[in-house]
Order: C-alpha cells, then sequence, then structure tokens
C-alpha cells in the first residue's frame, strides 16, 4: 500500500525500496564513490538540489547535525543537461566552494531528480529507514515549522527501529 500526505512541503511517503536508486553509484568531488545502499542500516537523509541552490541546504544540514548525531547523509548535487559539463568541471567548482569533510555526489545524468520525480531547484529532503525505504519527501527552504516536520519523521523512524 501506497500512503502520501502532504502538508506545507512536506510529503511523507513509504515508498518500496528501489535497487535503481540504492545502488545507483555517484562520485564526489574528491572521487569517492558512495550510494544510498553503503548506508544500509542507518536512517539516511538525502539532499538532493541543484548546483545553483547548493548552498541552501547549509542550515537543513546544520540544524540536523545539532539535533542527530547518527544520522547518515548523502548530498547529491543535480546537473542541469545544458549546457553540457563535465564531471571534473563540477568537482573543480565544488572543491573550492565546499570543505573538503562535506562530500557531495556529483549528478550528471539527473537520475535522482529523474527517478524521484524531484523539482531540484529547491532543496529535497528524502528520508529513508534501514532498509532504503523512502520515508519522507521535504522541499523547500529550511524554516522552523518545516524543520519540525522533517525530525518528526526521523523520529517515528528512530522510535520504530532501534538498532
Amino acid at each position: 500500500m501506497l500512503l502520501f500526505v502532504a502538508h506545507v512541503g512536506l510529503l511523507v511517503a513509504t515508498l518500496p525500496f528501489d535497487p535503481a536508486i540504492a545502488d545507483l553509484a555517484l562520485v564526489d568531488q574528491y572521487g569517492r564513490t558512495d550510494s544510498l545502499a553503503a548506508h544500509r542500516d542507518h536512517v539516511t537523509v538525502a539532499m538532493v538540489v541543484t548546483a545553483r541552490r547548493l548552498r541552501n541546504l547549509k542550515a537543513w544540514e546544520r540544524g540536523l547535525r545539532d539535533r542527530y548525531e547518527h544520522l547518515h547523509y548523502l548530498r547529491v548535487v543535480d546537473i542541469p543537461l545544458e549546457p553540457p559539463v563535465t564531471h571534473d568541471q563540477v568537482a573543480t567548482k565544488l572543491r573550492k566552494r565546499i570543505p573538503e569533510e562535506v562530500p557531495v555526489l556529483i549528478d550528471l545524468e539527473r537520475a535522482w531528480a529523474t527517478k524521484l520525480e524531484l523539482d531540484t531547484a529547491r532543496p529535497n529532503l528524502l528520508v529513508f529507514d534501514r532498509q532504503g525505504t523512502l520515508h519522507a519527501r521535504l522541499y523547500g527552504r529550511e524554516n522552523p515549522e518545516l524543520f519540525e516536520e522533517l525530525c518528526g519523521a526521523i523520529d517515528r523512524l528512530d522510535t520504530a527501529e532501534s538498532p
């Protein structure tokens, strides 16, 4: 059964594990590969946004890191198809702008946005349980009300899935 509840930018959804996304390995700006599957057994927040809006993730992540020490994160930058760019071109810009301890996966083929039907003009925060099931999708700029809704989704998973 598929359950959707839309409320002020938060879409609560229970979608089955999608190997097309989970096994999608992307390379970050330092040449390291990561995927959702690598974070199995951990509640994971994937943050997907276009390269032009990447800085909008900072407030979201700062708040989440202050509240949750155990969360795993995937940051995915969605690259527009036009004009065409290479991984190296994007990686060079990211290395100049993003601290080294903040890996950002580069999605040149827009696989995350396409497969999950995301509007990456604004931040998308996707909450996955320990088995890789998508439980919540939040989109938009960080604000206190949406942040609390996102935390509620994470808290429900933590309560339901104590390791």
